[in-house]
């Protein structure tokens, strides 16, 4: 359905023992759903059972179509449903590949150059919380920005260390090529985002305190662009994530919490420019979880 060239997941919750257990033979599962992709695992050394992120790429360029030496990802039966962006075995490469090139475009813009699974600041990589790839021209981080908590009791460090630091480090990469970050970062901008602005409960929660709202005012300040409410400024009733609790799904009754952020440059569709975002939204009938995925599409100019 969607021939995804890059899957990401946040909040898996496993260590790395999980992923060989016979018993719950969580690799051999993803080795099935994701044959054709390669696996990259941020864990948790910090707290067993919590965060992680996990990035699945299409193999490009005569790679075999098994699974590869990392495994696997999230939770099985929760995610079943999320089969409909992977397709069988290569399918999309076997109709679009002709030796070192898909289509006109180079093969090689669609390897990553290197995948890393911390950020290299000892603080923060403990909760397994990003993994990122720089591929040829941009680097992409799958990220899972820390939730302040029931009674906000990580209000202060998600706001002056972990988001402040997160935006110093994608500005650095920025330097060398574009950059994108994406996933669950756990705040609902404005009065779009949310289906009941206003509440009065609001303001005390996490994901819509004015705290967290004007943190990611600054993170989009300092020249991100967040791609979904850029190309659909008015849209409203568009979330990714449902109270299961409280069955607000079916109503839609619901919270954007899930984004991709992108330089100003990658918006841009200008002379010389090699990547161009050309849409970004929800897919809120695919189930398996209290979020919906959300996707990016992207254009590579040959």
């Amino acid at each position: 359905r969607y021939q995804a060239d890059v899957i990401c997941l946040q909040e898996h919750k496993l260590q790395e023992v999980h992923l060989d257990d016979p018993k719950l033979k969580i690799r051999e599962y993803f080795e099935e759903k994701l044959s054709g992709f390669e696996s990259h695992w941020s864990y948790s050394t910090k707290k067993k059972g919590y965060s992680g992120t996990a990035m699945f790429i299409r193999k490009r360029g005569g790679g075999d179509d098994g699974g590869d030496g990392d495994g696997a990802s999230k939770k099985g039966k929760k995610q079943a449903k999320l089969g409909a962006f992977f397709t069988s075995k290569n399918k999309a490469d076997g109709e679009a590949t002709k030796g070192d090139s898909i289509g006109d475009i180079p093969v090689s813009n669609l390897q990553p150059l290197n995948v890393m699974t911390e950020l290299g600041l000892p603080k923060h990589d403990g909760e397994g919380r990003t993994v990122t790839a720089e591929f040829p021209l941009f680097y992409l981080t799958n990220v899972y920005v820390p939730n302040s908590g029931q009674k906000l009791d990580r209000l202060g460090y998600r706001t002056e260390e972990w988001d402040k630091d997160f935006l110093n480090k994608m500005q650095q990469l920025e330097k060398g090529k574009p950059v994108i970050w994406l996933g669950d970062l756990n705040v609902a901008h404005n009065e779009k985002d949310t289906w009941n602005e206003g509440a009065k409960h609001l303001a005390k929660s996490a994901g819509t305190t004015a705290e967290e709202r004007e943190s990611f005012d600054r993170q989009l300040d300092a020249g991100f662009v967040d791609a979904f409410r850029h190309l659909h400024q008015d849209a409203m009733g568009h979330y990714s994530y449902w109270s299961q609790r409280a069955g607000n799904r079916e109503p839609n009754k619901g919270l954007r919490l899930d984004y991709f952020i992108c330089s100003k440059d990658l918006m841009e569709d200008s002379n010389g420019q090699k990547v161009v975002v050309r849409d970004s939204y929800m897919v809120p009938d695919e189930l398996g979880s209290d979020h919906c995925p959300i996707v990016l599409e992207i254009e590579i100019m040959k």
